[in-house]
């Protein structure tokens, strides 16, 4: 179907803002990442990645937290997804209203909440430690991994929560019911009709959550600033004035691109398998 010259006038001012906030930008970038400080073409700041254990490190560590926190928030949110159509209408809509509060908040308010509500002196930590006689050096360390993942599900769990249960709102339930009278046991259901069907939306929303924790940066450094070796907390670093390494940064960047891409077509791949196979 081609497209009319008014229609594609109407779609310029779009054309305009990708290839200036956001194709453009990236081209410079990549450029840069193969110049050094003085502008002089160069491999080193790609070799340092591959040189420099505080990279890898850096890099190892993001793919890990992603993982940890993009399961957490599908599982999570998968299970509260499968029980909000089954709530009363009211409660069932002031459910997902309330689910979409923290997706308007700022990460840094976010992160200061749970300071407030889990740091070493936060409000609950010190009511666990009164009511069971706790030790004070005894408390949930919003400050470790563990406790950072805790933190971004407050965001990712609404998130999937929203995709999945739309999902399971519009689960085809003749198809539950053919199953049934057919003889198939509930396993047997989950197995063979829903999870098929449900797959295609769980690995998308998946794959949302997991780019972003990819890049997940603002609530990092504002609960433990650089104590957590991540490649964004990297990139932002050797954009700082005492740091300051432009090439270096871009290099990183384009490598944090990189893998993003290559997770999300690697997903991309899963889900259209899962589709071909029967899951929609």
């Amino acid at each position: 179907m081609r497209l009319r010259w008014s229609e594609a006038i109407l779609l310029l001012p779009l054309a305009l803002f990708v290839l200036l906030f956001e194709l453009y930008p990236i081209l410079v970038m990549a450029v840069r990442s193969f110049l050094d400080a003085r502008g002089v073409p160069t491999l080193d700041n790609y070799l340092e990645i591959l040189r420099n254990p505080v990279y890898l490190t850096a890099i190892r560590n993001s793919l890990l937290f992603a993982t940890a926190g993009a399961l957490v928030g599908a599982v999570g949110g998968t299970f509260v997804g499968y029980l909000a159509p089954r709530l009363p209408p009211r409660l069932h809509r002031f459910l997902l209203s309330l689910y979409s509060l923290p997706l308007t908040l700022s990460g840094l308010v976010v992160a200061f909440a749970f300071i407030v509500l889990l740091g070493r002196n936060g409000v609950l930590n010190l009511m666990v430690q009164r009511l069971f006689g706790l030790p004070r050096d005894v408390y949930f360390d919003v400050y470790s991994w563990y406790g950072i993942v805790l933190v971004y599900a407050f965001f990712q769990i609404p998130l999937m929560t929203l995709t999945m249960a739309a999902m399971f709102e519009n689960l085809d339930r003749s198809l539950v019911e053919a199953a049934r009278n057919l003889g198939a046991r509930p396993w047997q259901v989950w197995r063979h009709v829903i999870v098929p069907v449900l797959a295609p939306g769980f690995l998308a929303g998946l794959s949302i959550q997991f780019a972003g924790l990819l890049g997940a940066f603002g609530t990092v450094l504002a609960l433990v600033g650089g104590a957590k070796n991540l490649l964004a907390i990297q990139i932002y670093y050797h954009t700082s004035e005492s740091t300051y390494d432009l090439p270096q940064a871009a290099a990183l960047s384009v490598v944090l691109i990189a893998i993003i891409a290559s997770v999300l077509v690697l997903l991309n791949l899963v889900e259209r398998r899962v589709r071909a196979s029967g899951g929609g």
